[in-house]
């Protein structure tokens, strides 16, 4: 009979042994799983900071690019403004050459070489 007790024992000791193996793994599961958990919401804390940087940067990025084409529309209406006055200055110089004997004479006299070479970009030194 104390086969049977030994036995029944031993039987009962697996038996407590094994759920006590289980609970233990278990117990290293939850640990793992709330580690887990922890770092996923560092991470998603990290991902959040970053997108509101991103957004920053992106309203930054678009103000920049409405004023970069602000400036741009702004250029081209001051050289269309430019262009239309060197235009109409052309159109009054050849009215008044056409017009006018004396213009015309003054105009086309031979530019001095003291004046020529102020205006040569070579002479100027550049190229």
């Amino acid at each position: 009979m104390s086969y049977l007790r030994l036995g029944f024992a031993a039987a009962i000791l697996i038996v407590i042994l094994g759920l006590a193996t289980t609970a233990f793994w278990y117990r290293g599961n939850a640990i793992s799983a709330r580690a887990d958990a922890a770092q996923a919401r560092a991470d998603l804390q990290t991902a959040v900071a970053v997108n509101n940087a991103n957004e920053e940067a992106m309203g930054r990025l678009k103000a920049a690019r409405e004023k970069a084409d602000q400036l741009a529309a702004d250029l081209a209406e001051q050289i269309k403004t430019s262009n239309q006055a060197l235009v109409d200055a052309a159109a009054e110089r050849r009215k008044l050459e056409n017009d006018n004997d004396d213009i015309r004479k003054f105009l086309a006299l031979r530019i001095p070489d003291a004046l020529r070479l102020r205006n040569d970009p070579q002479a100027a030194g550049h190229r």
